[in-house]
C-alpha cells in the first residue's frame, strides 16, 4: 500500500488533531492577532508595495514588469497578459478596500489603459505577450488564463471607478471565455500543462473551473446577472461534485469535456489548486449564504491538507498520483528559475510560495468563521515557512521572494520572476479577514 492509502483518509488529520475544538483564537502565527495584523500590514505596505512602486511599474509606458530578481534587477522587460491583469486586480483591490489611495488608482489607470490600447485584438482576444513600449510579442494562441485575469482586474476596476464600459468588457469577456472553455471543442493551449497540448478531446483543469468560478462570484457580489449565475452554477458543480473523487476524498486536476477522467490522469491531484478552489468556493457559499456548502468546503481544505503536506520537510506537495509508486513525472524547469527538477514516484515534491499563500488564505477563513485546532497549525506552519525558507529578508531583500524550489526548500542565489498576485492577495485577503476577527473580538469583550 502506498503512504496515501494506508495513512491518509477522510476526515483523518495530521497536524492538529486533537479532538476537541479550539476556542477562538486571540494568538496566530505566534502573535496576538493585533501583532499579527501589524505584520501583515508592514510586509505589504513598508515591503512588497514599495518594491513595486520602484522596480515593477512602468512609470513610463504602464503596465508591470515581472521579470525581476530580489534586488529588482530586470531580467528582460517582456510584459505579459497574466501580470498585466492581474497587477490591474490588486491596485484596484487595494484601492476599494484599503483607503481609496489616489496612488493605487493610478496605477490601476495606468495598467488598463496599456491592455485597452497593446493587448486587446480586434477579435475580442488578447495579446499573450507585449514588449515594454507595446509591440505585441506573442498575440492570442489559445491560452485563457491570462484573459480570466484581465476580466477579473476590469472588474474590479470598475468597482473603483464607476467605468460602465470596463464592467461590460468583464462580462462580456468572461461568457466568452466560458463558452469556449465549457465547448468539446475546446483545447487545452495554457502554459501550465504542455503536455495536453496535442489532446484529441477536450480536458479542462480545475484551474480553468476555478477562474471562471471566482470572476463570476465577484461579479455576481455587486451586479446581478442570471447569465452569470448559470456559470456560477457550473464552477460549484464542476469543484464539489465533478473534480472530487469520493474514493480518494480529494479533486483530481484533469478531466473530459463530459466529467471522465483522462487515462493516466485519473489519480492526479494538484494540491495548491485544490486548496485555491476550495477558498473561492467558500467565497461563493458566503455569497450564497449556503453553510453547509461552506462547512463541506471546510473539510475538504484540511483533507487536501493532510494529505499533500510534507511531514518531513514542511511545505505543500506539488502533485500526487496517488498508488502510482514508480510514477515518473514530467522534468519540470519552475517559472523563474533555472532548476532542473525530476522526481519519480508517487509525489511530485516541488515547492511553491503561492501553495503556502493559497493556504493561508483558506485555513484564516476557517479559523474566522469556526476555531479549528488543525487550521491554526497549517496557518502557523506555511507563515514560518514563507518567512525563513522563501523570503531573502535575511539576504536583505525583504520584499524578494523565491517562488518555486524543490522539496527541501533550498536557496536559489537569484531568480527572475517575482509575485506580484499570489502574495499581496493573501496579504490583502488575511489582513481583511484579521480587521474582522480583531472587530468581533472587541465587540464580544
Amino acid at each position: 500500500m502506498t503512504l496515501l492509502s494506508t495513512v491518509l483518509r477522510p476526515g483523518a488529520g495530521l497536524i492538529g488533531a486533537t479532538g476537541a475544538p479550539a476556542q477562538r483564537i486571540s494568538r496566530l502565527a505566534g502573535m496576538p492577532l493585533p501583532e499579527l495584523r501589524a505584520a501583515l500590514h508592514r510586509q505589504l505596505f513598508d515591503e512588497i508595495l514599495p518594491f513595486w512602486d520602484r522596480y515593477g511599474i512602468d512609470d513610463e509606458h504602464g503596465g508591470i514588469i515581472c521579470a525581476l530578481d530580489y534586488d529588482g534587477k530586470r531580467a528582460h522587460e517582456q510584459k505579459l497578459l497574466w501580470f498585466q491583469g492581474r497587477g490591474l486586480w490588486v491596485y484596484s483591490f487595494l484601492y476599494n478596500h484599503f483607503g481609496r489611495d489616489g496612488h493605487f488608482l493610478e496605477v490601476s489607470v495606468r495598467i488598463k489603459d496599456f491592455l485597452l490600447r497593446h493587448a486587446l485584438q480586434s477579435d475580442g482576444w488578447w495579446a499573450e505577450v507585449m514588449s515594454r513600449e507595446g509591440e505585441v510579442l506573442r498575440p492570442f494562441s489559445g491560452e485563457l488564463e491570462g484573459m480570466y485575469f484581465v476580466a477579473e482586474g476590469l472588474q474590479e476596476y470598475a468597482a473603483a471607478t464607476g467605468d460602465a464600459g470596463a464592467l461590460d468588457m468583464a462580462r462580456d469577456l468572461l461568457k466568452k471565455l466560458f463558452g469556449v472553455f465549457n465547448s468539446p471543442n475546446f483545447r487545452y493551449q495554457g502554459a501550465d500543462y504542455p503536455y495536453l497540448w496535442g489532446s484529441q478531446r477536450a480536458v479542462r483543469p480545475q484551474g480553468l473551473w476555478f477562474l471562471t468560478l471566482s470572476v463570476a462570484t465577484q461579479m455576481l457580489a455587486r451586479w446581478p446577472d442570471r447569465e452569470l449565475e448559470a456559470i456560477a452554477d457550473a464552477g460549484v458543480d464542476a469543484i464539489l461534485n465533478r473534480h472530487y473523487d469520493s474514493e480518494l476524498g480529494l479533486n483530481t486536476e484533469m478531466l473530459y469535456d463530459d466529467f471522465t477522467r483522462p487515462p493516466g490522469e485519473e489519480k492526479k491531484v494538484r494540491f495548491g489548486h485544490c486548496v485555491e478552489a476550495l477558498w473561492m468556493l467558500m467565497d461563493e457559499a458566503d455569497r450564497r449564504r449556503d453553510s453547509a456548502l461552506w462547512a463541506a468546503c471546510a473539510e475538504r481544505v484540511r483533507r487536501h491538507l493532510d494529505a499533500g503536506w510534507d511531514h518531513v520537510y514542511g511545505g505543500l506537495i506539488q502533485w500526487v498520483n496517488v498508488d502510482h509508486d514508480s510514477y515518473e513525472w514530467p522534468p519540470e524547469t519552475p517559472p523563474g528559475t533555472n532548476l532542473d527538477l525530476h522526481f519519480v514516484g508517487e509525489y511530485e515534491y516541488m515547492k511553491t510560495l503561492w501553495g503556502l499563500n493559497e493556504t493561508m488564505i483558506a485555513t484564516l477563513k476557517v479559523l474566522e468563521r469556526t476555531p479549528s485546532g488543525w487550521a491554526e497549525e497549517y496557518f502557523d506552519a506555511c507563515y514560518r515557512l514563507a518567512q525563513e525558507k522563501f523570503c531573502q529578508r535575511s539576504r536583505g531583500y525583504s520584499a524578494g521572494y523565491m517562488g518555486f524550489t524543490d522539496r527541501r526548500m533550498t536557496p536559489q542565489a537569484h531568480v527572475n520572476r517575482q509575485d506580484n498576485y499570489h502574495l499581496p492577495r493573501q496579504l490583502m485577503l488575511n489582513l481583511l479577514s484579521l480587521d474582522r476577527m480583531i472587530a468581533g473580538a472587541e465587540a464580544k469583550s
